[in-house]
């Protein structure tokens, strides 16, 4: 045991250094094991994560947490991490608001080993990344705001990508460098997202929910819904529905 692990071996596991994350404004931090389990977070992470306390994401794994199209991007990006020990730097990614809508942050995220040198595990850290943005500057962040602002509208990609200096092909191209996502996917998921937080808090009819969405018609709502969420509008408003 080197002169670092005698330090931490004697410190009191109720006052771990990690506790400074919660002094953090605006920084989520969070520690997974090589199964994929939530070893520890602050506070930030487990609200952004929907849970009231670190305490209730401990052993959660990323599918029980998120919609399937994030859980299984950060799983496979974990894999990849674990399985070559090298760090993942200035990930730019969806992750859910507190309010459980899709936002743009950057992640870093670093390997984790035993004494032995094998890794064990991950650490992370999590930033939004619009919020870093000189957005005075960023036409690029200028598109995603105007498609949360107008997301209820018939939006037409190649119209937005004229109204901020694009062509179609090139906003296409430049969104998916930097989000690893194109804008027609990012517009389907906020609305499914909005969607699916009404479906939890109101009783508003479904096709009511589909139309003021954005989505074409009851049809079009259920299968993106389907496809994003993993389950239909009905039952998940059965599921997770709030008695109001």
């Amino acid at each position: 045991m080197n002169d670092l692990d005698a330090f931490f071996s004697q410190l009191d596991p109720r006052h771990s250094p990690t506790q400074l994350f919660e002094y953090m404004p605006n920084v989520m931090y969070f520690v997974k094991n090589c199964q994929g389990s939530i070893v520890t977070g602050n506070q930030a992470f487990a609200e952004h994560c929907g849970r009231r306390s670190p305490e209730e994401i401990r052993g959660k794994r990323d599918e029980e947490l998120f919609p399937p199209y994030l859980a299984g991007k950060y799983r496979r990006d974990d894999e990849a991490l674990l399985e070559k020990g090298t760090p993942m730097l200035d990930l730019i990614e969806l992750f859910p608001t507190r309010e459980g809508l899709p936002e743009w942050f950057i992640t870093q995220k670093l390997p984790l080993f035993d004494l032995q040198g094998k890794v064990c595990g991950l650490c992370g850290i999590v930033q939004s990344y619009e919020r870093m943005l000189d957005h005075s500057q960023n036409p690029l962040y200028q598109v995603v705001r105007h498609i949360r602002s107008n997301y209820k509208e018939r939006l037409s990609i190649p119209d937005i990508a004229s109204q901020f200096g694009f062509s179609q092909r090139q906003l296409e191209r430049h969104f998916a460098d930097t989000f690893r996502i194109s804008p027609s996917q990012y517009l389907v998921r906020l609305r499914v997202l909005i969607a699916s937080d009404r479906l939890k808090y109101s009783r508003e009819p479904i096709a009511e929910i589909a139309i003021d969405c954005g989505f074409y018609d009851h049809s079009n709502f259920n299968r993106h819904f389907k496809r994003t969420l993993g389950i239909n509008p009905l039952a998940y408003r059965k599921k997770h529905s709030v008695n109001l």
